[in-house]
């Protein structure tokens, strides 16, 4: 299955993916984070919280830290250690467990938010994984997705020398690429089989949410600015990052 090989890339970026997010809690971005998610969240006191691949655990802390009670999963081992260690660093606590996105063990009706950053673009079957989400999600409750079309220049030869020569820029500023992965070529052949690569999001999503049924359905196809530090921001300015949601 294409979901093991995902799994499988992903158990080996878990490091690398951790110390990216330690530097991000630090980082002003957080508290951007912190304030758009909740922007956008149902109105209550205290929030029951699904984090659908967590990795290493920051909305756990985030949330945590605002009195949110936040269940994290993520379907790589390695991701939830980190995020348990990373959680207690900290000083807050979260449900944390290994689990697959696309079969969600949790009863109908038990979150009153939903929040997934930066994972869509890796799920085997993500309208199975928005059915799940659905399903779990208690009336009025809400959904927020957060993702960027990361892989549409290996389907257009114009686009990619565009994104060949602004990696070259960046390793020749940074000395590194746009994308800072332990294993870059396997990440590049295993994305160019993945569902959502050659998709046109977030059109796709809204369209997707629409069929699902969920209502007042909303984009920001740009949140870069707030949602990225500074260095990312260039890294990724041929990538932006947007806002999906929709409400059950």
């Amino acid at each position: 299955m294409q979901n093991d090989k995902i799994k499988e890339y992903w158990e080996g970026e878990a490091g690398i993916y951790s110390e990216g997010i330690k530097a991000e809690l630090q980082s002003e971005t957080a508290q951007s984070w912190k304030n758009l998610v909740l922007e956008h969240a149902p109105e209550k006191e205290h929030l029951e919280v699904l984090d659908v691949g967590c990795g290493p655990g920051f909305f756990e802390i985030m949330l945590g830290r605002e009195g949110h009670h936040v269940t994290g999963i993520d379907i790589t081992e390695n991701m939830i250690r980190e995020a348990k260690a990373n959680v207690a660093a900290a000083g807050q606590t979260a449900e944390l467990m290994t689990m697959d996105c696309h079969n969600l063990k949790f009863a109908d009706n038990t979150f009153d938010l939903i929040i997934c950053r930066n994972l869509t673009w890796t799920l085997d079957d993500p309208q199975k994984a928005y059915q799940e989400w659905f399903r779990v999600l208690k009336k009025g409750g809400r959904l927020l997705v957060s993702d960027a079309c990361w892989y549409l220049h290996l389907y257009d030869e114009e686009q990619k020398k565009i994104y060949e020569a602004h990696d070259a820029a960046m390793w020749k500023k940074y000395g590194r690429g746009i994308h800072a992965h332990e294993d870059a070529e396997a990440g590049k052949e295993l994305s160019k089989r993945l569902f959502m690569s050659d998709k046109k999001r977030p059109l796709w999503d809204l369209d997707y949410m629409m069929k699902l049924g969920f209502t007042e359905v909303f984009a920001l196809p740009d949140i870069s600015a707030i949602a990225r530090t500074p260095m990312d921001q260039e890294l990724n300015r041929l990538t932006p990052q947007f806002l999906v949601g929709a409400e059950k």
